[in-house]
């Protein structure tokens, strides 16, 4: 038996926990209450978010908006996964058609011959603007629904890139403008740059204000994740892992669901039943095939930046401005505090309670060997 734990989606056995956010992000489905999922990168919000909509049982699409370089790119993406919710939904009839009808102002609605039958595809207008139709789209969809009597779920990933290449366009303002109104569909909003994400639906002069649930995931707790090791470790070793092999693991990953994954895939495909250091050096080999590769994520950072993530990796979390710190790494105080907020703003490090930290367990691993 081989034992992949997945690097990307979470499925099945190798879902870990999350059982009080999957129940929360049910809830929210059902009631048509929008969520945003807020967590650093690779934390398992579409894992989560692809759990909770299947066991809802509710048509569904992912619309990922990483690739958008403008606000034409965000509408064809949206309008895209809008007609992946239609084509879900069966037997779209002329009593359908004539229930939209009032909906439709420049948008064309074409019937499609396809393997399943004819599908309606929503064509967008060139004469209108993307929030115009995108509202519009999203307004149709919702008729649809509620002719059909069905609810469904829009999951819209890296959603801070509407603020960053379509800033000021009107696409927030045209979504909320369906989203506060609907009673058949909801979004889920995620993405990889959390403070962004943050500041879109909790800044009272943005669109989006207050629009939608957050859900804020954490890191798993070392119960959860010893005994899912054991699961599995029973199935291939007929035995537990261990506590001093599990507190190996926590001591690399510091519980990062990637890495922690990353590393029990190493560790299970090993033949033999692991030991401490042969977990260490399975961390070490990983830190050195990832090397260039996250070296390579810093490459636009400028010095003060680096300095400052060198220290916080090697334990110097707090007192930044005081003057042996500023001493030590040579940098103005106002340039030390630009600097922080800016390795926040792109999650480099993170504040827990009154200390920072790095976010990334790996990138902390290679930093203190260059430090």
């Amino acid at each position: 038996m081989e034992y992949n734990f997945p690097l990307g989606i979470a499925k099945d056995d190798y879902f870990c926990n999350r059982v009080s956010e999957t129940e929360h992000l049910i809830r929210n489905i059902h009631s048509c209450m929008h969520t945003v999922l807020i967590s650093p990168r690779r934390y398992g919000k579409t894992s989560l978010a692809y759990r909770s909509v299947a066991r809802c049982g509710f048509p569904f699409v992912k619309i990922d908006l990483y690739m958008s370089r403008d606000q034409k790119d965000i509408e064809r993406a949206i309008i895209k996964g809008i007609n992946g919710i239609i084509s879900q939904v069966t037997g779209v009839t002329e009593k359908i058609l004539k229930g939209i009808s009032g909906y439709i102002k420049s948008i064309k609605p074409v019937l499609e011959v396809s393997t399943d039958g004819m599908k309606l595809v929503l064509q967008a207008s060139e004469f209108q603007s993307s929030p115009e139709n995108i509202c519009e789209a999203l307004q149709i969809l919702n008729a649809i629904l509620e002719k059909k009597n069905q609810k469904a779920v829009l999951l819209i990933d890296e959603f801070q890139e509407v603020e960053r290449v379509a800033h000021n366009s009107g696409i927030e303002g045209a979504i909320r403008h369906v989203a506060q109104e609907t009673e058949h569909f909801s979004f889920i909003f995620s993405g990889s740059k959390r403070n962004l994400l943050k500041s879109m639906f909790n800044d009272r002069n943005k669109p989006l204000y207050r629009l939608c649930d957050e859900i804020i995931l954490e890191r798993i707790g070392e119960e959860d994740y010893h005994k899912f090791v054991d699961k599995f470790s029973k199935k291939k070793w007929r035995k537990s892992f261990g506590e001093e092999n599990f507190q190996a693991i926590v001591e690399c990953t510091e519980r990062h669901p990637y890495y922690f994954n990353s590393l029990l895939r190493s560790v299970f495909l090993q033949k033999e039943f692991p030991n401490q250091q042969g977990i260490k050096d399975l961390w070490r080999i990983l830190s050195e095939r990832k090397h260039n590769d996250l070296l390579s994520e810093t490459k636009d950072l400028t010095g003060a930046h680096r300095k400052l993530l060198v220290a916080i990796a090697n334990g110097k979390n707090q007192k930044f401005t005081s003057q042996e710190f500023l001493g030590e790494i040579k940098v103005a105080g106002s340039t030390v505090t630009r600097a922080i907020d800016e390795l926040v703003e792109e999650d480099f490090i993170e504040k827990v309670a009154d200390r920072y930290q790095i976010v990334d367990p790996l990138l902390k691993t290679i930093l203190l060997k260059i430090g």
